[in-house]
């Protein structure tokens, strides 16, 4: 059996190359297999506890439980009358959100159970009871613990052992806080990109919502086609409409999001704000595309401008720092302020022309402006 880390590469292993038809659901059902022929040892894995022989376990993955849940893993320990519950939620790729977690704690209140949060990027910060349990840990705790079967067994888990600590030491668990999470690394190679741009983009959210400390603007972030998305948004008082910034990749956007409007009086909107110098300014000129004139956007009702991040700052992308970026965002909020009162009246002007537009249509009479 080949161990010398010297001798033995990702590539070249049976379970590495099995796990890349599904990642995270691998390592789901390869837990669950170990769970289930070495009950005890992986128990005491996952909880530091040593359960005596006689207790039962059962170990089950993609559990239904409760309404819309589905458990990446269940382990039930039933010790005469007690039972005990072991949620896990394996996040390999992707990360939780607390309303996913709390939804799963709902479903065992009352219950004796232990949450457990099993994932490759840094320790995050969770809501109570979930524990976090790395999986360079998991790693570190399965090695010369289990009382072999038989010599493929040993085979399976030592290679399983192996993989896992080559991903943990591919994957950076420290950044310089500088907008490099597009870089290509060796995560491209080992289908672990987007779980690495995630948690970067999570961070960098953090970091804007720290320096900006403001309750009047939300700062949320996502993920989609394989980049990850900052919003910085403000609410204004009137028809739902939100302003704000987007960062995706290299554009830095001024956005406006204007519902219940056709295209062409959100575009004239967002035209008198541009113009006007209020919003979308010191963007570059966009291509035309199927909704707008002069401005990007995206149905239902998202319209915006851009600029690139390394021309604007005049450097390479990955060379700019947080607090860069985090600044500009700051300037821009600060002119969103002043600015708010004309950019209000601006909405309410257009909104009321195209009203009187649609009652003198019927014969009725126009409002006042």
């Amino acid at each position: 059996m080949v161990t010398n880390e010297r001798e033995w590469n990702l590539l070249s292993s049976p379970i590495y190359n099995m796990s890349m038809c599904s990642l995270e659901n691998f390592h789901t059902c390869f837990l669950s297999w170990l769970g289930n022929n070495y009950k005890h040892e992986f128990l005491e894995i996952l909880t530091g506890v040593h359960y005596i022989d006689k207790v039962e376990i059962k170990v089950e993955t993609q559990v239904n439980y409760g309404k819309n849940n589905i458990l990446d893993m269940l382990i039930t320990v039933k010790t005469g009358d007690d039972t005990e519950y072991i949620v896990i939620e394996n996040k390999l790729k992707s990360f939780p959100t607390e309303e996913q977690l709390s939804r799963y704690q709902e479903c065992f209140v009352g219950k004796n159970t232990r949450f457990i949060l099993l994932s490759l990027a840094p320790k995050l910060v969770l809501p109570k009871p979930w524990n976090y349990l790395d999986y360079s840990d998991l790693a570190e705790k399965m090695k010369d613990k289990f009382s072999y079967k038989n010599d493929y067994d040993k085979y399976l888990i030592e290679d399983y052992i192996n993989v896992v600590t080559q991903l943990v030491k591919a994957f950076p668990k420290t950044s310089l806080q500088k907008y490099d999470f597009y870089e290509e690394n060796k995560l491209d190679e080992i289908g672990l990109k987007d779980i690495y741009v995630k948690w970067r983009t999570s961070e960098f959210a953090s970091y804007i919502k720290q320096k900006l400390n403001r309750n009047d603007i939300y700062i949320g972030h996502s993920f989609h086609n394989k980049k990850g998305t900052i919003d910085v948004v403000k609410t204004l008082e009137i028809s739902q409409i939100s302003i704000g910034i987007q960062i995706e990749n290299n554009q830095y956007r001024y956005f406006m999001n204007i519902p219940n409007v056709s295209a062409d009086t959100r575009e004239k909107i967002a035209s008198e704000l541009f113009y006007n110098g209020y919003w979308f300014n010191d963007t570059q000129d966009t291509k035309r595309n199927t909704l707008y004139k002069e401005f990007c956007g995206y149905n239902p009702d998202f319209i915006y401008r851009y600029f690139q991040m390394d021309k604007h700052f005049g450097k390479e992308l990955q060379e700019i720092s947080y607090e860069e970026i985090a600044k500009q965002i700051n300037k821009d909020v600060l002119r969103l302020n002043e600015n708010i009162v004309p950019i209000l009246k601006i909405i309410q002007n257009i909104n009321l022309q195209e009203t009187n537009q649609l009652l003198e249509e019927v014969d009725i009479e126009p409002l006042e402006l």
